[in-house]
């Protein structure tokens, strides 16, 4: 069985949907641990597969930035955030609430892997220091069973995006993403148990 191009489930488990058919007010920067993209689990995929035209995608290397990335951050056209959790003190201070600069576009930049990973990626990238970390309080539990999480309020990446959605006011991206995570995750343990889908 190949693997689908977009969704990486086999063919036959493929859970692809349709692309996300309306504007968004935010764009967002999904920065990949080198191991995340061959991850069957991986839920980035959904992203980008759902929101082309609002998805920017690279890889994270600890000492070589992407440049794109980094022209993306200075650019006066953008309003960056860090989506992190501020569960560390030191971060603490960084942490403010979603408000709309006037004449720029959010540039949500959303680091993926593992939990350690993720805290790895944060941690050995100066160039995202200046960020100020997005702060949210989802009143929402994970529904994310393919990896151990440390908590049931640590979303996963597909959750959290749609989190920031609602936030940027795309609920109805919010909700498509929400749906096409749930065909996911459905199809995901199908394949994994060899039952129908």
């Amino acid at each position: 069985m190949n693997p689908c191009g977009q969704c990486g489930l086999p063919d036959n488990y493929c859970a692809c949907g349709d692309t996300f058919a309306g504007t968004l007010p935010v764009q967002l920067v999904l920065l990949l641990h080198e191991n995340e993209p061959i991850r069957p689990s991986n839920t980035s995929r959904l992203i980008q597969q759902l929101l082309p035209q609002a998805t920017h995608s690279f890889i994270w290397q600890r000492t070589e930035p992407p440049q794109a990335l980094l022209d993306m951050l200075q650019s006066e056209q953008y309003q960056p955030w860090l989506l992190f959790p501020a569960d560390r003190p030191d971060l603490q201070p960084r942490q403010k609430t979603y408000q709309r600069e006037h004449g720029k576009i959010p540039l949500i930049v959303v680091p993926d892997g593992t939990w350690k990973e993720v805290r790895k990626i944060v941690r050995k990238s100066p160039w995202l220091n200046d960020l100020p970390l997005l702060a949210f309080d989802p009143d929402r539990r994970t529904r994310y069973t393919l990896r151990r999480n440390p908590d049931d309020d640590h979303l996963c990446t597909a959750e959290t995006v749609a989190e920031v959605l609602r936030l940027a006011e795309a609920n109805n991206a919010a909700e498509e993403l929400d749906l096409l995570l749930d065909r996911f995750l459905s199809h995901y343990h199908a394949w994994k148990c060899n039952h129908p889908i």
